[in-house]
């Protein structure tokens, strides 16, 4: 005698998850294969994990916000102290001179990384955000409104975006958000250009002219068809946009461009830290060095891998 409980099990209808989920987690399941990715996802997630303790709770750190860091101060010794187990963890990376002030580097170098990360991720997605709405309408409308907007970012094309963005900064202000809005209005151009050629190649495609047969609108077409096939290369541009943002950032401090005294950023504590570089002292300059460049090329081998995986080729 057959058991019905089994015949009644295989005859349930298997629950498929929905075509988009199962497209991500098997991007996901090939971006963990890949070696390089794994480790640049692992320390990009530990960075924006101190980023949000920092923003949220900071004593769970050590560290302080901005306008409180100078309260923390030790002024009776400013001479930077070389990295020690017996200074504890806080000073474990050792000491850094600060505007007079001596602090522990782990601790204003964890402080630097939230608003370095904070600054680039608010950059780098408002001017995907803006520069994707405009590059995919340009690109499925065409005509005269084709024309001018990418006219419009050939203008910013024209001129090196770090001679743009300085001019900017010098026009609004050498003042950190100053800097932010500087690089807003210079950023979205790029991503502009790619979502308007991925538009070109989408529109053409039977479902997108069924729909704009049935009288689908150009917004909607827009947004229910373009923008999410554009999605992909966009992520990957902005994965690779945040490092060189907090590059940037780090050099437009470094180079006095930006004044804002007092201000933990990785660029101002490497600019100070050159100071002692005359008396032998490397880890002011290079601990704060290392942070930048573990974040940069960790986001690059991060993107690299989400270019591989998003592929064509390769998920098949």
């Amino acid at each position: 005698m057959v058991d019905t409980t089994v015949m009644q099990a295989k005859q349930l209808p298997v629950k498929k998850r929905h075509p988009k989920l199962e497209d991500y987690s098997h991007t996901f399941r090939l971006l963990l294969k890949n070696k390089l990715a794994l480790v640049g996802m692992i320390i990009t997630t530990f960075y924006f994990i101190i980023a949000f303790l920092d923003l949220v709770f900071p004593r769970y750190l050590g560290v302080t916000n901005a306008s409180n860091l100078l309260s923390f101060s030790i002024p009776t010794a400013v001479t930077p102290i070389g990295p020690s187990f017996s200074h504890g963890l806080p000073g474990l990376l050792g000491y850094t001179e600060f505007y007079s002030h001596q602090y522990p580097l782990l601790t204003i170098s964890l402080a630097a990384i939230k608003f370095d990360i904070g600054y680039s991720l608010f950059i780098v997605l408002i001017g995907a955000g803006i520069g994707t709405v405009i590059g995919a309408i340009a690109g499925f409308k065409g005509g005269y409104i084709d024309e001018i907007l990418m006219r419009i970012t050939d203008v910013f094309f024209s001129i090196p975006f770090l001679i743009l963005a300085l001019a900017f900064i010098f026009l609004l202000g050498r003042y950190i958000i100053m800097a932010v809005y500087a690089l807003l209005i210079v950023w979205w151009p790029t991503y502009a250009r790619l979502a308007r050629g991925q538009a070109l190649y989408i529109k053409s495609m039977k479902y997108v002219e069924a729909a704009t047969a049935s009288g689908a609108s150009t917004v909607r077409n827009v947004f229910s068809h373009v923008l999410p096939n554009v999605l992909s290369p966009v992520f990957v541009q902005i994965s690779l946009d945040l490092g060189s943002i907090m590059q940037l950032f780090a050099v437009l401090f470094y180079l006095g461009v930006i004044s804002d005294p007092y201000f933990p950023e990785l660029g101002n504590i490497i600019s100070l830290g050159q100071n002692w570089l005359g008396a032998g002292l490397w880890w002011p300059v290079i601990i704060p060095g290392i942070f930048i460049l573990l974040f940069t090329v960790s986001i690059n081998l991060l993107g690299d891998g989400l270019r591989d995986v998003l592929d064509p080729k390769l998920r098949r």
